[in-house]
C-alpha cells in the first residue's frame, strides 16, 4: 500500500498535505488563477464535489490523505506563505496503478515546479512495491501539462486502453501518459 510522506522538500517548492488552515492561502491562489485554471482544470476551482466550501474541500483532502484513499498536496513556497499550486497521487486508474495530477497558480508556471513535483511523486509511487504503473493525464492541446511527462520519460498510450475516471476529459480530448516500474538490471 502506498504511504507517501506528508511533506516533501524540493528545490523552490514544498509539497505538503493540505491542512484546514491553508484555506486562505488557497483561496488567494484560486482567485488569481481562475481563468488560467478553468481552461484545463475547472474542478480545481470548483471542486470535485460541487457545493462544498473551500474549507470542507481541504478537510476532505486531509481526511483522504490520513485514511490512505488519495494523497493531495498543496505546493507552497519554501516559507509556506504562498500556494504555488497543487498535486497529488490518485489510485483511480486501475489495480497496482496510480495517477499523478498537478496544477499551478498562474504566476508560477514555467519554472519547473510541476515537473519537480511530478518527478518526486513518481518516485514516491514506485516506493510502494505494489505500484506497477503511474499515469499522467491531460487534455489534448494542454501543451504545458503534456511536456511534463515527456520530460520525465513517460510514454503516451492510447486513451481507449486507459481506465476511465470521473474527472478526466472525454476520450477524444484526453492524452494519457504512463510509465511502468523500472526493471532492475539483470545480474548473473
Amino acid at each position: 500500500m502506498l504511504k507517501p510522506p506528508t511533506r516533501v522538500e524540493l528545490a523552490g517548492v514544498t509539497l505538503r498535505a493540505w491542512a484546514p488552515t491553508d484555506a486562505p492561502l488557497l483561496r488567494v491562489a484560486l482567485e488569481a488563477s481562475d481563468a488560467h485554471l478553468r481552461a484545463w482544470t475547472p474542478w480545481v476551482v470548483d471542486g470535485r464535489t460541487p457545493g462544498l466550501t473551500l474549507e470542507e474541500r481541504i478537510a476532505a483532502h486531509a481526511a483522504d490523505f490520513a485514511a490512505g484513499r488519495e494523497w493531495v498536496y498543496g505546493m507552497f513556497d519554501p516559507e509556506g506563505t504562498e500556494v504555488l499550486g497543487g498535486c497529488g497521487l490518485y489510485p483511480r486508474v486501475g489495480p497496482n496503478a496510480v495517477e499523478i495530477g498537478y496544477w499551478l497558480a498562474v504566476d508560477h508556471t514555467g519554472r519547473g515546479l510541476a515537473t519537480r513535483a511530478a518527478d518526486a511523486l513518481t518516485r514516491i509511487a514506485f516506493d510502494s512495491p505494489e505500484t506497477e504503473r503511474v499515469e499522467i493525464r491531460c487534455e489534448t492541446g494542454n501543451e504545458a501539462s503534456a511536456r511534463i511527462p515527456q520530460r520525465l520519460g513517460y510514454r503516451m498510450m492510447d486513451p481507449r486502453t486507459a481506465t476511465p475516471d470521473t474527472i478526466s476529459a472525454t476520450l477524444d480530448k484526453l492524452v494519457v501518459w504512463h510509465i511502468t516500474r523500472p526493471t532492475p538490471p539483470h545480474t548473473d
